[in-house]
């Protein structure tokens, strides 16, 4: 309870001093200097030094604990992301079903395309081992129908089969030797090889894949031309036919081509060798370029087109029309 003072009451002190220790160590009144003044105690400065130190010290642990509470709450938190990101993917994904895979619809091709001569060549082995018993039929047949079996396009062999033999049969050539010069030439879908006939004749016979395995060139065997040789040099026909020859080059410039800056002059061989011409190109013309062999000695095989100039004097000069093939088979027909 509060009092308040009456007039007459004495009001004790507000702040009580504490008893002061005297030199005996007994408390009693603070004593007092010169002029009755009381002594200040001084502060001691080491007692305030560690106080600020302490503090110090409290401050820099403080922080410490702060900062890794800081780092633990930063490692929490994002190992609760990675949990509730986990969490929301397999939700979207546990329960879907994989997407069936849409099967690729298988592509026929046309008829045309079907009977297209594979693109997987024929090793040397497999092709030796498939081609060594046509060519043995195939040499040893004597009527065109044991040849249309074996042979390419036989619904167009057979009338030059039968333009060249009449009566339908021929006398058979035999093999003495299959692939005797133990090498097979590839060019493009051909395959080719040489056999010794039974009159020791090296020929070239050449074989080309299809549907129902491999078949026999029959028109480059025979050396067919589109007009026999013989009524080609007689009548002289100025529009062009397709013939197989050996060409060569030569120096030969007589009658209607004995300009040798206009002309350029080539030997022609019919396949039998029974039949020479002389054949020419102008001079820088593409088929001169073309038609160029190595060599005056060397022959090679090549399908041309041939006719004879307007009003031709001699039976033996023929211009050179165009360039077929080099060599005497097609890749296509």
């Amino acid at each position: 309870m509060l009092k308040i003072p009456a007039p007459e009451d004495e009001t004790p002190p507000l702040v009580v001093p504490p008893p002061v220790s005297d030199s005996t160590g007994t408390a009693g009144a603070a004593p007092t200097g010169r002029g009755g003044r009381r002594r200040k105690k001084k502060a001691r400065h080491g007692d305030d030094h560690e106080w600020e130190r302490s503090r110090t010290a409290k401050a820099r642990s403080s922080s410490r604990r702060e900062k890794r509470q800081m780092i633990w709450m930063l490692v929490g938190g994002c190992v609760l992301l990675a949990l509730m990101v986990a969490g929301v993917l397999f939700a979207m994904l546990g329960g879907r079903q994989p997407l069936p895979v849409a099967e690729t619809p298988t592509i026929f091709p046309p008829a045309a395309e079907v009977t297209a001569i594979s693109d997987v060549p024929l090793s040397d082995a497999a092709f030796l081992a498939e081609a060594e018993p046509l060519a043995g039929k195939f040499l040893s047949a004597t009527r065109i129908e044991e040849l249309l079996p074996l042979v390419r396009q036989p619904a167009k062999a057979e009338p030059r089969m039968r333009a060249l033999h009449p009566a339908g049969t021929f006398t058979a050539p035999g093999m003495n030797a299959f692939n005797s010069q133990a090498e097979v030439v590839r060019d493009g879908s051909i395959l080719s090889v040489k056999v010794r006939t039974g009159a020791y004749e090296e020929k070239t016979l050449s074989f080309l894949p299809s549907p129902d395995g491999l078949r026999i060139d029959w028109e480059s065997w025979a050396g067919w031309s589109d007009v026999p040789w013989t009524r080609f040099i007689t009548e002289k026909p100025s529009s062009p036919a397709l013939f197989r020859v050996m060409l060569s080059q030569v120096e030969y410039y007589n009658f209607a081509f004995t300009d040798d800056r206009k002309w350029q002059s080539y030997r022609i061989e019919s396949p039998d060798g029974a039949h020479a011409l002389y054949g020419y190109t102008e001079r820088g013309s593409t088929l001169a370029a073309r038609l160029r062999p190595p060599s005056e000695k060397q022959q090679i095989p090549m399908m041309l087109t041939l006719k004879f100039p307007e009003k031709a004097t001699s039976g033996n000069q023929v211009l050179i029309d165009g360039l077929i093939a080099e060599g005497w088979v097609l890749q296509t027909e």
